[in-house]
């Protein structure tokens, strides 16, 4: 393989006997560790173990085990503990595997700019447990064949997904076809790896004469008292990328492929069991023909190495045959095999003798051969190109570092690898100072066990070298990110690893960015250098800040650089010019950025100036008009009479007593604990020399005029005139109001005379705050110099010690890189996702001289044996009653709702207080379990219902309470409207109308509607359902239904609706006979379903839906794809979304006239460009189409959802738009 068709190793991941990971397989492959387990009989007894099989005289006890291998930590990838348990603990062990894999290359599929590939293969299986699921979802969960699409459906990896089997070399052949795909363009990063789980109970084998398993449990390659080999579990995964690519990433490249060949041998052997010396030297020349390798420059060779009596010195023959087609040296290169180590784990060995290969590339050492002391005679060694490696000892130094790799599967498929060490590069240390380090995982737990892991990373042992901070920061950024998150900034490794043990503690629980609020400080807080860590760091504040600085200098003559650099002339910010505009661009360009993240404020403060940096970004003005607006006010200001004010740290009804009776003096800003005092020089020095203060703390503000005073009159009015020639335009986001201490209505804010008074009144800043707190923001960022804005807050009645608080500038006794970089981590905390992008190098476009990545711990998994359970469910119910018989006893009412609780989600018992989401349920797992109830009790109990009161106690009153002996009262949680189901609570905005998708029912936005409830400004999300249960009928008949629905609910409009696949279908249908009786539709929202431009005829017409429609039917009705896994075995509503699909393909769009946002998911920008071409004529007045993460099936869970409801909230009408009324 020539270089340009190279193949670098960046990511890999182990469980082997004897290490839990790769550093650990290190240390064991340096130690010349066997990690073999041998058992006593006790123990074996104890575990169950048959005493006839274990006491016969040919028993080994001996075998390589994984600690853990069985257990899984299923709530992570989302799976109950009924469906983790229907799963081959292979595939569980090898998700995880394969997960770590991505995490220790830093890659994160749902932002990584290709296609993944999966090749992966597993061993035999064993026999699974009694199980409730079907037998479909059985065959899913253990056969072999959904090894891989399993990885990359719960990975998110969109390009092939292969199951590889070729017995003993499926690894090895899976890296082959990986390396092969990668250099052919079908993918452009690659999981290839293998996996072996012994079957429960398999503690040993039976010793065979002339077969391949070691007669003492002892596996020696090589070596004269060879016998045979131990069989072992393992897991091992490597990923692979295009070495061009790579270098181009900065990825941390292990080894490099060089090249790769696979055959078989034919029949030229003597037995369809053994190897062949033609077969195994045709695969070896073939790869290093591909790989332009001379076998005379190879060091090193990992064999197979099985240490048979047959197979070794076949091996060792087909090597020679070889390598003398160039040399005739002997001993020149090593040779090794790690089955002395780990024993034989079947799929996993090709890659486990990779593995160790790459790390002894990358660490220039070459390993010893456990167990060998002196050659197998049969080998002839002597007389060979090999020696053993028998010890630790240097890579030979004779230039590039060259190695193989062989793998030989039983049937003679066999494969062989050619390696090379990593090129030589200049190492991209990244720059010296702070770094952002970014923790994320799926519980604290797992949070706290990564740091901690980490921190033991940044503190190696001695002769152990550490990565530094820039390459750890860059890799944690580009990993995936999960719900809870912990983010510091350290500027030395030794400092990180301290904050990173400090985080391994589970602390209180952070809340999430919620509403957030804007905060501008007024005059006087700012100071030299104030903005420089972000003019550095962030290019969107740079590129703000330098449009305001320009227009400042062409039209005031004033250069604003001071506030972003650090200059000597200190003098510069005492004055009122320069200290308002530094203040308003500073602000302004903060708060553009914030935007850019997608952080929109809820509610805008500003004390005094602060309130024109809310008011330009609320619209009030362009930020130009802004500027010049603030320069005049600042020129009028200064203009005034000479005045003091002077900060007091007490109350105004403490103060004002104290002050003079003439008026001269008067109170400024009333704030928190404190109030600032202004009048003309002479009042305010005759004031501060006397003793009316006493005992009060003063500071003197450097400020030489008195601001919100009578003093301001003649300033005031030259801003009444300047607002008054200048266009202005209702704010867009609420003000709260300094001068009134309330919210500003829009009319306030565009009148001149409000500003005028803004000037010349005090700023009753402590009652604003107290409105700002009763806003319902629970994050509050200070956007200038200091923070004084969140000190106020802090002492505000109404503040809670849950909310955040963000100030974006450091304290002056602080670096200001770190300032900045502490408040940007808080914000990613909270989950502002692209609150780091710009420091981080992880936004679009970032250029290439990014620091490399490096091999950090992985996310931190802790499960347990899902099996384990099936022992203490309860029984099954002697027999099923007729579903259309009441139980007739509570006793036997219980017990069939617990059969029928513990069996849908793998549990053991079922309490009253158990909830079922709680203990893993899904949204269609809960619509699979409510028509069994209706089947077997007669029970009608609506999803929707069920889902508020999710509880087992909960469940068994509602169905005792439908008994037909006496009439079945109205269920707890029935609303008025029959089909309008609650999905958040509380609010009383106009309602977000989300329509039942393709089953008929609204669960599966539970979890969408629970994340927009706090981003979407007191709108409540209710959902559409067929009142009369699942039944088929056409979609316009459904969406009229609907129509009359939402008028009974929302008379009058406008109406903001939407729906996920089928569910959208239907909303377009409604948002057309909506738009037909006069009612306007604000905004239709379609989450990754809509229709296509037919032109009037069905939607059959259009042949992608065509396909999709009657590949989802099949699906449905054969029990396989994604919707049969969540539906389970509840076949009246697999019936009903089989029927719901045919009746898809007869549906006839219309166009409608009304904005239109498609979130299409796991598509790019051509893609959405292709779809707003082609729906540009359904919809007049336009179609928005927004990517997405995640894809069609779990674009509503998880991190995925998280995305979707920030988007989709930005995305809503504001609330004040129903004043418009209808068209």
């Amino acid at each position: 393989m020539p270089t340009e068709n190279a193949v670098a190793v960046v990511g890999m991941a182990c469980r082997l006997p004897g290490s839990d990971d790769t550093a650990g397989y290190w240390a064991a492959l340096t130690g010349g560790v066997d990690g073999i387990s041998r058992f006593t009989p006790e123990w074996l007894l104890d575990q169950g173990a048959d005493p006839d099989y274990v006491g016969r005289e040919n028993f080994v006890p001996a075998m390589g085990v994984v600690t853990g291998s069985r257990r899984f930590d299923w709530p992570y990838f989302r799976y109950s503990r009924a469906e983790a348990a229907a799963m081959d603990p292979q595939q569980r062990v090898f998700l995880e595997c394969a997960t770590t894999a991505v995490d220790d290359a830093g890659i994160d599929p749902t932002r990584f700019p290709g296609r993944i590939g999966v090749y992966a293969g597993a061993d035999r299986v064993g026999p699974g447990a009694d199980d409730p699921l079907s037998e479909l979802a059985l065959y899913i969960g253990r056969e072999k064949d959904f090894l891989a699409t399993r990885v990359a459906y719960k990975l998110g990896l969109r390009g092939p997904a292969l199951t590889v089997q070729t017995a003993c070399s499926t690894s090895l052949t899976a890296v082959h076809l990986a390396a092969r795909a990668l250099v052919g363009g079908e993918c452009d990063a690659a999981l290839a790896g293998g996996v072996t789980v012994m079957p429960r109970g398999e503690w040993g084998y039976l010793f065979e004469q002339g077969g391949i398993l070691s007669p003492d449990g002892r596996c020696r390659p090589f070596d004269e008292r060879a016998g045979g080999t131990v069989p072992a579990e393992g897991v091992a995964v490597v990923v692979l990328k295009r070495l061009a690519d790579a270098l181009r990433d900065g990825d941390r490249i292990a080894g490099v492929i060089a090249g790769t060949a696979i055959n078989n041998d034919g029949s030229d052997k003597m037995a369809y069991t053994a190897p062949s010396v033609p077969g195994q030297s045709e695969v070896i020349r073939a790869a290093q023909r591909i790989a332009g390798i001379d076998p005379a420059d190879i060091d090193y060779v990992e064999a197979h190495g099985t240490a048979t009596r047959l197979g070794d010195p076949v091996e060792v023959e087909a090597l020679t045959d070889v390598f003398r087609d160039s040399t005739d040296t002997t001993g020149a290169c090593l040779l090794g095999a790690v089955k002395g180590n780990i024993g034989h784990t079947g799929a996993v060995s090709g890659v486990a003798g990779l593995i160790k290969t790459v790390l002894m590339l990358e660490h220039g050492q070459i390993v010893p051969t456990v167990h060998f002391t002196s050659p197998n005679p049969l080998l002839e060694l002597e007389a060979s190109p090999f020696r053993v490696a028998a010890a630790n000892e240097p890579w030979p130094d004779r230039g590039t570092r060259l190695a193989a790799v062989s793998s030989f599967g039983v049937g003679g498929t066999n494969a062989h690898v050619l390696l090379r060490g990593a090129p030589s590069r200049v190492p991209r240390k990244g720059s010296p100072g702070f770094h952002p380090l970014t923790l994320s995982a799926a519980s604290p737990d797992a949070l706290g066990r990564l740091a901690g892991a980490l921190a033991d990373r940044l503190e190696p042992a001695a002769g152990e070298a550490a990565p530094t901070l820039a390459e750890v920061s860059r890799t944690l950024a580009e990993r995936r990110v999960h719900r809870h998150r912990k983010a510091l900034v350290a500027a030395e490794p030794a400092v990180a690893a301290r904050l990173l043990r400090g985080a391994a503690e589970p602390g209180p629980p952070r809340r999430k960015l919620g509403k957030v609020a804007f905060l501008f400080p007024g005059q006087g807080t700012l100071r030299h250098g104030a903005g420089t860590a972000a003019y550095q760091l962030l290019p969107g504040f740079r590129a703000e800040f330098d449009e305001i600085r320009k227009g400042v200098r062409d039209a005031h003559d004033i250069d604003l650089t001071p506030v972003v650099t650090d200059p000597a002339d200190q003098d510069w910010f005492t004055d009122t010019v320069h200290q308002q505009l530094g203040l308003f661009a500073l602000g302004y360009a903060f708060g553009r950025q914030l935007q850019a993240w997608n952080i929109r404020p809820a509610a805008m403060l500003g004390n005094s100036i602060g309130e024109y940096v809310a008011a330009a970004l609320a619209g009030v003005w362009s930020p130009q008009d802004a500027a010049d607006l603030v320069h005049r006010r600042a020129r009028a200001m200064w203009d005034t009479e000479p005045g003091l004010m002077v900060s007091v740290a007490a109350r105004a009804d403490e103060v004002v007593p104290r002050l003079p009776g003439d008026g001269e003096v008067t109170v400024a800003v009333e704030a928190p604990g404190s109030v600032v005092l202004s009048g003309p020089e002479a009042a305010m020095t005759e004031l501060l020399a006397g003793d009316r203060l006493a005992g009060l703390g003063t500071t003197l503000i450097h400020t030489r005029r008195a601001f919100h005073s009578k003093a301001m009159d003649g300033a005031a009015e030259e801003v009444r005139a300047a607002i008054s020639s200048m266009p202005v335009r209702p704010p867009r986001q609420p003000l709260i109001s300094g001068t009134t201490g309330r919210q500003a209505a829009p009319q306030e804010v565009t009148d001149p005379a409000y500003w005028a008074a803004q000037l010349r009144r005090p700023v009753l800043l402590g009652e604003a705050m107290r409105t700002l707190l009763g806003s319902g923001c629970t994050t509050y960022v200070e956007l200038g110099p200091g923070s004084s804005m969140i000190g106020g807050l802090r002492r505000t009645p109404g503040w809670d010690s849950s909310f955040a608080a963000v100030p974006l500038t450091a304290r002056r006794e602080d670096p200001a890189e770190a300032g900045l970089l502490n408040a940007l981590a808080t914000l990613w905390e909270l989950g502002a996702d692209r609150a780091l992008e710009d420091v981080l190098g992880t936004a679009p476009g970032a250029g290439e001289e990014r620091p490399s990545r490096c091999s950090l711990p992985g996310y931190q998994f802790r499960g347990e044996d899902p099996e384990q359970a099936d022992a203490a469910a309860p029984p099954a119910p002697a027999a099923r009653r007729a579903p259309a018989a009441a139980p007739a006893r509570t006793a036997d009412t219980r017990a069939v709702l617990a059969e029928l609780w513990c069996r849908t989600l793998g549990v053991p018992m079922a309490l009253d207080d158990d909830s079922f989401f709680a203990l893993g349920g899904e949204s269609l797992m809960a619509v699979s379990l409510t028509a069994q109830v209706r089947e077997l009790t007669g029970c009608v109990l609506s999803v929707t219902d069920f889902s508020r009161a999710p509880s087992f106690g909960r469940l068994v009153e509602t169905v005792e309470r439908q008994s037909p002996a006496r009439p079945a009262p109205a269920a707890t949680g029935t609303l008025p409207v029959p089909g309008v189901a609650t999905l958040t609570e509380g609010g009383t905005g106009r309602p977000v109308f989300l329509v039942a998708d393709a089953t008929g029912t609204a669960l599966p936005y539970r979890h969408l509607a629970a994340l927009l409830a706090p981003l979407a400004a007191n709108r409540p999300v209710l959902g559409l359902e067929d009142p009369g249960g699942p039944r088929t009928r056409t979609i316009p008949a459904i969406a009229a239904d609907h129509v009359t629905a939402l008028l009974r609910t929302q008379p009058e409009g406008p109406y903001t609706l939407g729906g996920w696949s089928f569910g959208a279908v239907v909303a377009h249908e409604m948002a057309y006979r909506l738009t037909r009786l006069g009612k306007r539709v604000d905004l239709l929202v379609c989450l990754d379903g809509f229709v296509p431009d037919t032109g009037g005829r069905p939607v059959s017409f259009a042949p992608e839906f065509l396909r999709a429609g009657l590949r989802s039917q099949a699906e449905a009705l054969l029990g396989i794809g994604p919707v049969a896994r969540r539906l389970g075995r509840a076949t009246a509503l697999r019936r009903q979304f089989v029927a719901n699909q045919a009746t898809l393909l007869r549906y006839r769009p219309r166009p409608v006239a009304c904005p239109v946002v498609l979130f299409k998911a796991s598509s790019g920008p051509a893609e959405a460009d292709r779809l707003r071409g082609r729906l540009t004529g359904l919809y007049g007045d336009g179609v928005r189409v927004e990517p997405v993460g995640g894809d069609h099936w779990s674009m509503l869970t998880g991190p995925y959802a998280d995305e979707l409801a920030l988007k989709l909230a930005h995305a809503l009408p504001a609330e004040d738009s129903a004043e418009q009324g209808e068209r």
